[in-house]
């Protein structure tokens, strides 16, 4: 064989097999004969190679008595496949909120009376695929963490706390990741939880701090009913709310009674600190767009006034009805009953502007983290993204997917834990046999005779 020739058809196989065993058994260098081998070291690689998280679109459809998902790519359904999520024992579900860290969904079944949450994990389809390689499904059980609530519209903080509006009591209400844990671990049922309207917190707190004595710049004694006494660690900004041990319960931040910020309350938002809800009536006087406090603090009476009250302030009074509610890193974007879809930023003061004009009946949205949000429009059937980098009137819409009667939706990110399992097997069959590949292909490449 003449000098310089390529090692055919399997001839060359035979000799790349021999290649890779001998890699795997450390026998083989660079210096070996006249083979030039050039081995990409296997912690190198990417894993995101092998594996490239998708992004799910999650849609609540009330009137299909379920929760849908759709796989995202270019702001558009996969092949406009749409696969069921969870519909056992749902009759009205409406509002719905994914807690990333967790991997947990919350629905809002208002026909119901109950807040549900479940867990989800995706996982590799391999028959009746529909064109989506990677899936969602229900892991365990499905809990009851709310009952007797007419509930629409939730929200899930960083910490995992859980907020959502009452339509019955017209009241902004959160209730605690360790309650929560509580009733998943079946230490707790959601009948056995208080509820703490924001009046009576106002009146225990004034009880509490009667019989309370400072000890130490952060350490306070409380004592209680029985007269034990007890020291318990403040933190100053908080010490308003943290001063006695409390039984698990539902809180009402803000309420219609109380609060003047408060009308008939609908979608509500939180970055962690901030609050911020919605109001379907009353948005002229009570504002369109509130913001709060997850953990607010007393606000004084003014003279005159006989109830104090937790404060919160009027962002935007320039819709009668608004509903659902999403917030980017410096703008708050939020729908109306007049086919609007509305962005101001984020402060007092700032005229809103209509990002969309065109749509039929918006109702839920959610932002990406970038720079789209996607709509729910249940009147038109279907959901819409649209860019919100700018406050532009009119931008262009991009229609995502063609769903019945939408009106809750999240997105499960790119970067949410719930895809970690594929990237960490991507991660090792990498390691194990990345170098194998690129020996593979380099040998294939270049192995000459001399």
């Amino acid at each position: 064989m003449a000098a310089g020739r390529i090692i055919p058809g399997v001839v060359l196989f035979h000799t790349l097999l021999t290649l890779v065993q001998a890699v795997n058994q450390g026998a083989l260098s660079q210096s070996h004969a006249s083979l030039r081998v050039k081995a990409k070291a296997a912690d190198t690689a990417d894993p995101r190679t092998v594996f490239s998280p998708p992004t799910m679109l999650i849609m609540s459809t009330p009137m299909e008595r379920k929760v849908s998902y759709a796989q995202i790519s270019n702001f558009r359904s996969v092949g406009g496949v749409v696969l069921p999520l969870l519909d056992a024992g749902l009759v009205g579900p409406y509002g719905i909120a994914w807690d990333g860290p967790r991997s947990a969904l919350y629905v809002c079944d208002g026909a119901l009376r109950k807040i549900f949450r479940v867990e989800l994990e995706a996982f590799k389809c391999t028959s009746q695929c529909k064109g989506l390689e990677y899936q969602l499904r229900v892991k365990g059980n499905k809990f009851t963490v709310v009952e007797g609530v007419i509930a629409q519209w939730a929200a899930v903080d960083m910490h995992g706390n859980l907020f959502f509006t009452d339509q019955e009591t017209n009241s902004v209400d959160k209730l605690s990741v360790e309650s929560i844990q509580m009733i998943v671990r079946e230490q707790l049922l959601p009948k056995d939880l208080g509820h703490t309207t924001e009046a009576e917190a106002e009146g225990e707190e004034a009880a509490v701090e009667a019989e309370t004595a400072i000890v130490g710049e952060n350490e306070r004694t409380v004592v209680d009913a029985n007269g034990v006494e007890t020291v318990v660690q403040v933190e100053k900004s908080t010490a308003t709310h943290v001063t006695t041990p409390q039984p698990p319960s539902i809180f009402q931040l803000y309420e219609n009674k109380v609060s003047p910020h408060v009308g008939q309350p609908a979608g509500v938002a939180t970055d962690g600190s901030r609050l911020y809800w919605t109001n379907q009536q009353g948005g002229f006087t009570s504002g369109s767009v509130v913001e709060g406090k997850t953990h607010p603090l007393i606000k004084q009476p003014a003279q005159g006034d006989s109830k104090p009250t937790f404060a919160s302030t009027k962002i935007v009074n320039n819709t009668k009805s608004s509903y659902g509610i999403t917030l980017t890193t410096d703008k708050i974007l939020f729908t109306d009953s007049s086919h609007h879809v509305w962005a101001t930023r984020r402060g007092e003061g700032n005229a809103p502007v209509a990002l969309s004009s065109g749509l039929l009946k918006p109702r839920g949205i959610v932002w990406d983290g970038d720079n789209t949000a996607y709509v729910a429009d249940q009147e038109g059937n279907f959901v819409v993204s649209l860019p919100v980098g700018l406050l532009k009137e009119n931008a262009p819409i991009t229609h995502t997917v063609d769903i019945h009667a939408p009106f809750g939706i999240a997105l499960v990110k790119k970067t949410d834990p719930l895809w970690n399992p594929f990237l960490w097997s991507s991660a090792h069959r990498m390691a194990t046999t990345g170098t194998l590949v690129m020996v593979v292909a380099s040998v294939g490449l270049g192995i000459t005779l001399g």
